[in-house]
């Protein structure tokens, strides 16, 4: 009875902590489908996609930003162990990590460089170019959402 006393409340909280990361995990999940379709949205109208042009356009920015966005996350957890970590490196390692950085920002300008030629393929230059406006523009858009919603909840 006692054994069963002590397992009841165990199990309860395991259950709950188990419910409230599901929760997170679908709420997160919402958030980036809201977020990805404000983007579809946002850069159809700004680089005035027709829907032959966009049905060609979504496919290889996707896959530029998914290979942008494994960059950018590998660069994150370097720079964090990093961060965390150089007070305890030796200067060779500090130059590794520095050579590292340098190579994720590379990894990036090739990557951009190989999709414009890309987009150039797929788009006139003048919509070509509003790509990387609305790219700007987007992420000013979502600062400002960001923002506005902390208003909201004070």
């Amino acid at each position: 009875m006692k054994l069963f006393r002590l397992l009841v409340p165990i199990v309860f909280i395991l259950a709950f902590t188990r419910f409230a990361t599901s929760q997170e995990v679908q709420s997160k999940s919402d958030k980036e489908q809201i977020i990805k379709a404000q983007k579809i949205a946002f850069f159809t109208e700004k680089i005035g996609l027709t829907p032959v042009e966009a049905e060609k356009f979504w496919p290889v920015y996707n896959n530029y930003w998914e290979i942008k966005n494994k960059i950018i996350a590998e660069r994150k957890d370097k720079m964090t162990f990093f961060s965390q970590n150089s007070d305890k490196m030796s200067q060779s390692e500090m130059i590794k990590y520095a050579d590292q950085y340098i190579n994720f920002e590379t990894q990036l300008a090739d990557l951009l460089n190989e999709y414009h030629i890309k987009f150039k393929k797929i788009l006139p230059i003048e919509k070509v170019m509003k790509i990387y406006v609305a790219d700007y523009e987007f992420k000013t858009y979502l600062l400002m959402k960001i923002k506005d919603s902390g208003k909201n909840e004070e």
